[in-house]
């Protein structure tokens, strides 16, 4: 299974916002601390604030911050609402003539709910761990 890359980068988002706690943090920061998408970034920042994982402040001196500790941050949480469908194959388009009589869909939807309940055992400071300064060092490097 291979999450989106939108995903990913909500993901990315949450750990820089992790590493620096109580700083409001611009979505150009992030961009060019991981090399990736300004644009693609907005979109993702957006449906995190709805989703309420992130507090976001417009204007001059605006940017953005985590909604909670990094302890209460669920990551099965976060992907189950960032992913939307986790469906692993439809069988019904095209529709599968042995769908009737077929166990595989169960047994991958066995497999996607142990893959989400390993998600739901670790918080977003379980992801930052005891590195966090060497982790914030590496993303200070990708902004020079």
């Amino acid at each position: 299974m291979q999450l989106t890359r939108h995903t990913d980068y909500a993901l990315r988002v949450l750990m820089y916002l992790g590493l620096h706690p109580g700083e409001l943090v611009t979505i150009s920061e992030i961009s060019a601390a991981y090399g990736i998408s300004r644009n693609h970034l907005m979109k993702v920042v957006h449906e995190m604030a709805n989703a309420g994982f992130i507090l976001t402040y417009r204007g001059k001196a605006g940017g953005m911050q985590l909604a909670g500790e990094p302890a209460t941050i669920n990551v099965g949480e976060v992907i189950r609402r960032m992913e939307g469908n986790l469906e692993i194959i439809n069988c019904l388009e095209p529709r599968c003539p042995i769908q009737t009589s077929c166990l595989l869909k169960g047994v991958l939807d066995d497999a996607r709910n142990a893959f989400l309940a390993v998600l739901d055992q670790h918080t977003l400071a379980d992801l930052l761990g005891r590195n966090r300064r060497k982790l914030r060092g590496l993303l200070e490097l990708g902004l020079q």
